[in-house]
């Protein structure tokens, strides 16, 4: 039976197709997320800083955390809206206890969807023009 997934306020999923992203990552500095593993246990929420982003899936650094596997469903959390993620992979860094997650969206809250786009829209004017 597949994972459970948490129902959030006002969400709708993700449209996206499995492991499909569409468009390109945009690289957006460091922002910090809240990030708790399903099922949530607030002993068990951490912070993680988003690295890069597109409109399926992110990337983020964050401390290495023992109930955190590949496939499993994470809430991440900013600006007071939520989504659930699933994570796709898991990488070491230089630091032991720092990995690379790379995520996948599938459900959002809309102000957390809207934010998604807001912060794509303005790295995307920072890059210079070809």
């Amino acid at each position: 039976m597949p994972p459970r997934v948490p129902s959030l306020m006002g969400a709708s999923e993700a449209s996206m197709a499995p492991n499909r992203r569409i468009g390109e990552r945009v690289f957006v500095g460091l922002s910090q997320l809240t990030w708790s593993p399903v099922p949530n246990r607030d002993a068990d929420t951490r912070y993680v800083f988003l690295m890069d982003l597109s409109v399926t899936g992110a990337g983020v650094y964050g401390p290495t955390h023992p109930e955190v596997h590949i496939d499993d469903r994470v809430v991440v959390g900013f600006n007071d809206s939520r989504a659930v993620v699933s994570v796709r992979c898991v990488s070491p860094t230089d630091v032991s206890e720092l990995r690379y997650y790379r995520v996948e969206f599938v459900l959002m809250e809309p102000g957390f969807e809207h934010d998604v786009y807001d912060v794509i829209g303005r790295a995307r004017e920072r890059r210079p023009r070809r």
